[in-house]
């Protein structure tokens, strides 16, 4: 297969895996614990999608980068949670803050949110791990770094 292809799938698949995860992951958060109105979730959620197709790749990139460079391709389940928790938190959550200040949330709710999506990518971050693989092996991509 030629290197553009693979890279076109690898960008889809990242991206895919990103949109789909933050709106479900997101869209819950923001309803259920931050207390968010259905409107500032779904213009948060809008938002985030365009984000989400810009992100999506570098995300990918980025993880994949964190897993080759901060340990050996014998990894243990632990060492797998955490490095999927760290890029999760040092990728996403900037980016979040920004997207819940450009969608007016308050300085109170988005310390909620932020301090409330802390506690969910350490429970997701490795789920999402898992996610990205198999959206990279349904478009037929390799789910290692090289």
């Amino acid at each position: 297969m030629a290197v553009g292809s693979e890279n076109l799938k690898k960008f889809l698949a990242d991206t895919f895996a990103m949109i789909l995860f933050s709106l479900i992951v997101g869209g819950f958060v923001e309803l259920v614990i931050t207390g968010l109105t259905l409107e500032q979730t779904i213009k948060i959620r809008a938002t985030a999608i365009p984000i989400s197709l810009i992100i999506g790749r570098p995300y990918g990139l980025y993880r994949d980068w964190i897993f080759k460079t901060i340990t050996s391709n014998n990894k243990t389940a632990l060492q797998t949670f955490l490095l999927d928790t760290f890029a999760n938190l040092t990728f996403q959550i900037p980016l979040y803050i920004l997207i819940l200040l450009l969608n007016g949330a308050t300085l109170v709710q988005v310390f909620t949110a932020v301090s409330s999506i802390l506690i969910i990518v350490s429970i997701s971050g490795r789920p999402y791990g898992i996610f990205l693989n198999f959206c990279r092996k349904l478009f037929g991509v390799s789910i290692h770094p090289h």
